[in-house]
């Protein structure tokens, strides 16, 4: 019979894996992952810089169904635990704007590197490409069953991730293991996702980064909004800026209630009366076009897509002959242009999955069901998402360090 056996190599699950080792030997620990290798998704986190918490790190940034059950967590194991954690494998960090901690080398294979290594030298034995098909509690035990073989184990740890990014190893399987044992799912969807919108409005800027606020609005009402760098795609809208509050509009395209559009103002650090006194200004310029009357204020595509947007053409039309509603109108919609939202990329697109199994069914101190007492579960299996920057890592590595912490008590 095996002490621990962790389910899923990903962030949680090695994080989780090197707990246990410090804490009772790694000759007690199996980690099996149905991929080929560990921690495949952690390579891509902060597009390869590995965004590994946030300073910041409090229930004010998580999506649950329980915001205690998440304060719990977070309590035993806040982030200056998880600097000290990777700061203890080899990995230095560094605090960088909005809290976001980072590897001091701003390289997420590192990060995965030090927490394999650790693994390894700690004695856990790792099994890739072995899937688990279901666990069968019994006897104060559980089966783990695989493809290959079956282990008997007195605790094991269910770190199967989430549905997101199929092309990283994300799967919808992983929560069927649990739901056998009689948890419930929560609605599935995707979240830190792009936005889709009316794809004839943007085209022409495809490619372009700025610095922009978005808001999302539900029928005119203000449901998300978010100050980042955005990026024009030609499906719609992508960078931090849409992936913060793709969420909102992911969870729009699965309910199908209701109108969704997006305002972007495309320089939010410009007040609204300088920028109309700007555009008239730029209005009294003999010899100007509409084609380069925003040259200088915004990229040339963008300002030309915006001109268009404003209802002002053609672009070779005298700027002189503006009236000074149509420079008004100009300005509003550099402050406030408004896209018809289509839904969001996807699942396969999204970094986190919304949703999963219920809270109240796991005990926050311990990360322990309450229908299977020798399964635990951590990380993005649960119905527990955190916003963009850093806070869906720290709740791998909070809720990695609960259980294990639980977990080997009861072994000791």
């Amino acid at each position: 019979m095996r002490d621990i056996v962790i389910v899923g190599g990903g962030a949680a699950g090695l994080a989780a894996a090197v707990f246990c080792a410090r804490r009772v030997g790694g000759e007690r620990v199996l980690l099996l992952e149905k991929q080929a290798r560990v921690g495949k998704k952690l390579l891509a986190t902060g597009n390869g810089t590995c965004n590994l918490s946030n300073i910041h790190a409090d229930v004010s940034h998580y999506h649950t169904d329980d915001p205690s059950f998440v304060q719990t967590v977070l309590d035993g194991f806040p982030p200056q635990e998880a600097i000290r954690f990777f700061e203890s494998i080899g990995v230095r960090t560094v605090v960088r704007d909005n809290g976001r901690v980072y590897p001091l080398c701003a390289q997420a294979a590192a990060v995965l590197d030090c927490l394999r290594e650790e693994a390894q030298m700690c004695g856990v034995e790792t099994r890739c490409d072995t899937a688990v098909t279901a666990l069968v509690p019994k006897n104060n035990a559980v089966t783990v069953v695989t493809e290959q073989e079956r282990f008997v184990a007195k605790r094991v740890l269910a770190a199967v991730g989430g549905a997101a990014s199929a092309s990283l190893g994300g799967s919808s399987e992983g929560y069927g293991l649990l739901t056998a044992l009689g948890h419930v799912k929560t609605p599935l969807f995707p979240a830190i996702v792009q936005i889709r919108t009316e794809r004839e409005a943007v085209k022409a800027v495809k490619g372009i980064r700025v610095d922009a606020a978005l808001t999302l609005a539900l029928d005119g009402r203000t449901v998300a909004s978010c100050k980042e760098e955005l990026l024009f795609a030609d499906y719609g809208l992508s960078g931090p800026a849409a992936m913060q509050i793709g969420r909102v509009a992911a969870d729009w395209e699965r309910r199908k209630k209701g109108r969704l559009t997006v305002s972007i103002d495309l320089l939010p650090d410009v007040d609204a009366a300088d920028l109309k006194a700007d555009i008239r200004r730029r209005a009294t310029r003999a010899g100007r076009t509409l084609e380069t009357m925003l040259t200088g204020l915004l990229q040339k595509r963008l300002g030309q897509t915006v001109i268009k947007a404003a209802g002002l053409s053609p672009l070779s039309r005298e700027v002189t002959s503006l009236s000074t509603a149509e420079c008004d109108r100009l300005a509003e919609t550099i402050k406030c242009w408004v896209l018809e939202v289509t839904g969001s990329a996807g699942m396969n697109a999204a970094q986190v999955t919304a949703g999963g199994l219920q809270t109240a069914q796991f005990d926050p101190k311990t990360m322990q069901s309450r229908l299977a007492p020798s399964v635990y579960a951590v990380g993005e299996v649960l119905n527990v998402d955190g916003d963009c920057g850093g806070f869906n890592l720290q709740w791998a590595w909070a809720s990695a360090f609960t259980a294990a912490r639980a977990m080997t008590e009861e072994l000791v």
